[in-house]
């Protein structure tokens, strides 16, 4: 498996290809799946489940099910993995992982700062999950609260990027120079723009071959990522 590379295809694919207990850190974007079209100026071009966002309960876990067995293989005992989520899928997405082996860690909430559109009690927050191959690994951060104050990214060429800024944080606290940090749902590229600026090595799956064309040129030319 060649590092520093993102690999335009499936990501169990890439996984298939990874030898076992290989990969330091997961930190990892997957679709949501809360039956809402999140499509928006013309961003996607067909009507496919992942972009959309929009599979059911039931064939969200199927989805997910082989993909965290495979993390939970090529990760290296003691190593952490972090999944996004939001409050729908939050539980369906623990128990999913849980059901791969991995321990929980924790459950943290990245505060946006702000609210975002809609009416009643607007989002202004996402979660991620922290869960380990067997007992954690000790964190290299101290400072860290399970509540992060993060902007939005700014500028961003994905639905769903998240700021740099924090993924360096789960990046510092998690590994160390020239480990290998995965991201099976690379997206914008923002986990594995974030390990390179931090002198780690990365593995990024994404099937979208515009996206990758993108983040390509992105980590070839880190200027082109405004977002801070």
């Amino acid at each position: 498996m060649e590092l520093n590379k993102i690999y335009n295809e499936d990501c169990l694919e890439t996984l298939n290809r990874m030898k076992d207990e290989s990969i330091d850190c997961v930190i990892t974007d997957p679709p949501y799946s809360g039956l809402t079209s999140k499509s928006k100026n013309g961003r996607f071009s067909n009507n496919c489940h992942i972009e959309m966002d929009d599979m059911s309960e039931r064939a969200f876990l199927l989805f997910m099910k082989p993909i965290f067995r495979e993390m939970y293989r090529v990760l290296k005992m003691g190593s952490h993995l972090y999944c996004f989520t939001d409050w729908k899928q939050l539980r369906n997405m623990a128990d999913c992982i849980e059901l791969a082996g991995f321990k929980i860690v924790n459950i943290v909430c990245w505060n946006k700062g702000h609210f975002g559109t809609g009416a009643g009690y607007r989002s202004q927050s996402e979660y991620f999950l922290v869960f380990s191959k067997g007992l954690a690994n000790t964190f290299n951060l101290r400072n860290v609260g399970n509540v992060i104050t993060v902007k939005r990214a700014k500028d961003s060429i994905h639905p769903h990027q998240k700021p740099t800024e924090l993924l360096k944080i789960l990046i510092e606290n998690s590994t160390n120079e020239n480990e290998v940090v995965y991201d099976a749902f690379a997206g914008s590229g923002s986990t594995l723009i974030s390990a390179k600026a931090l002198k780690r090595n990365f593995v990024g799956s994404e099937l979208s071959a515009d996206y990758c064309d993108k983040i390509n040129k992105i980590i070839n030319e880190p200027s082109l990522f405004t977002q801070e």
